[in-house]
Formats: C-alpha cells, sequence, structure tokens
C-alpha cells in the first residue's frame, strides 16, 4: 500500500508520534500488540490466499466496475481489469492479517465486513477465524462474482456474500443477526456515509464490539470522520494504525488514543 504525497506529511507525523508496545500501558491494547500484531501466522494458512492475489494481479479481465462509493483516486474507467482493481484494492498482507488477528483476539462469533472487493481480506478473517460467521457485503455484482469464486476455491463456507447497495442491505442484515463483535468498514470512503455506518452499527453491537475504519487518512472527509468516531462519548480506546483505525465501546476501559507503530 502506497503512500500518495497528499498523506506524505500525516505519514511522517504518524511515524513521530507511534507507540511500540514499550509506550502502551493499556492491558487489552498491550496484549494485543504483544501477542498478536507482530507475530507471524503459518504460511499454511497465509500462502493459499496469497497465490490468490498473485493471479488477480496477472487477471487482465475487464470488467463492469459499478462503485457506489466516493471513488477511487486511481481507478478512473468504467471498465478497469481486475489486476488494476487488485494492484489498488487489495489490502498488503500486513493489514489483512491485522484485521484478522484483531477479530481473533477479542473471540468475534459475528463478523461484519462492509466491502468485500476481490475478497483477499475476507479470506484472511475466514482463516484466522474459521469458527465465525463472517457477513460481507459488497455493492458490485461484478465484483462479487470474482469473490465468491476466491472463497469456493478455499472452501471459505463460513463466509455468507450478500451484493448490493450497503445502505439497502446493512440494516435488513442487523435486524436478522445477534449484535456483531467486530465491524470492518471499507467501502463508501466518504464522511456522511462512514458516519452513518458507525451510528448505525453502534445500535447493533455488545460491550466488547470492535470497530475498525480503513483508509482513516485518505481524504479530509475520512480524517474528520475518524477524528469524530474516535471522540464519540460511547468510544473508549482508539488505536491508530495510519491506514486503519480500530476503536472499542466497552465500558470497562478508560478512554485513551494510541498511535501504534505497524
Amino acid at each position: 500500500m502506497c503512500i500518495i504525497m497528499g498523506t506524505l506529511l500525516d505519514y511522517i507525523q504518524y511515524r513521530f508520534f507511534a507507540k511500540s508496545r514499550h509506550g502502551i500501558h493499556s492491558p487489552f491494547v498491550y496484549e494485543f500488540v504483544e501477542k498478536y500484531l507482530y507475530q507471524e501466522i503459518e504460511s499454511s494458512i497465509y500462502q493459499p490466499i496469497e497465490n490468490i492475489r498473485v493471479a488477480l494481479l496477472k487477471d487482465k479481465r475487464q470488467i463492469e466496475f459499478e462503485d457506489f462509493g466516493a471513488g477511487s483516486k486511481k481507478i478512473r474507467t468504467a471498465k478497469p481489469s481486475v489486476k488494476n482493481l487488485a494492484k489498488n484494492s487489495l489490502k498488503p498482507k500486513k493489514y489483512a492479517k491485522l484485521i484478522a488477528q484483531l477479530a481473533q483476539y477479542i473471540q468475534a462469533e459475528n463478523i461484519i465486513e462492509l466491502g468485500t472487493s476481490l475478497g483477499t481480506t475476507t479470506l484472511y478473517i475466514s482463516a484466522l477465524n474459521p469458527k465465525a460467521k463472517i457477513y460481507t457485503l459488497e455493492g458490485s455484482p461484478e465484483l462479487a462474482k470474482i469473490a465468491q469464486k476466491q472463497f469456493d476455491k478455499l472452501n471459505a463456507r463460513n463466509i455468507n456474500l450478500i451484493v448490493g447497495n450497503f445502505d439497502q442491505k446493512l440494516p435488513d442484515l442487523l435486524n436478522r443477526i445477534p449484535k456483531p463483535d467486530l465491524y470492518f468498514i471499507d467501502g463508501n470512503h466518504t464522511y456522511e456515509a462512514t458516519i452513518r455506518y458507525f451510528k448505525l452499527a453502534l445500535k447493533h453491537s455488545n460491550g466488547n464490539t470492535l470497530f475498525i475504519f480503513d483508509d482513516i487518512n485518505w481524504s479530509d472527509g475520512m480524517k474528520k470522520a475518524w477524528s469524530e468516531i474516535k471522540s464519540h462519548p460511547q468510544v473508549s480506546i482508539s488505536m491508530d494504525f495510519f491506514y486503519l483505525g480500530v476503536v472499542s465501546i466497552n465500558p470497562n476501559y478508560s478512554k485513551e488514543d494510541f498511535v501504534i507503530r505497524y
């Protein structure tokens, strides 16, 4: 995941303030960083997913791409190639691993992902959390078809793929399943949509629910959304990994903000 010029100053500031586990005093955050964040996972778990990534990065097929969100700064055509989409939208291994390990750390049973894309991050979540039920929403039917093929290749039966506009599909889903333990919000990267999904998810959460937000430094709107989210009165702990932001609403934790080196 490259750093574009517009965020270079933000990244330099992040690196200056970011702390390793030695500068973290919250037991919840320290334990995650110590036991999960810097620990590698077995190659037998990640290699099949990375093989899929390699194949997607070579796929020259052009598809009809319907984007319901803020759009991409790098994808300028309505019929991009799969390899172009993969290059610009797939999470690098380290961040897909981070998301999956956060779910593993809290022993998440029900997980919602907004923004399936081509499915590699979903597969990481599935592989590290085989007992969890994962509901992943994708607005583009063509992307969803490709993602489902990847899920089928690895026999990821705990993934439920839902196709359609988030604003239409998410409320119905939340009324049908137990309160999720983890939300990964990675779609429609606008201030308004991010805040809207967060407020809706708050109503359908339990005291241990974690919220993960992608691209918190992607735009001024996303920076504003992240600032408001971590300052929300129900949020106790926030963790800033520069590309990803994580918040807990557990009322037993003291309100603290952490910038974590990763």
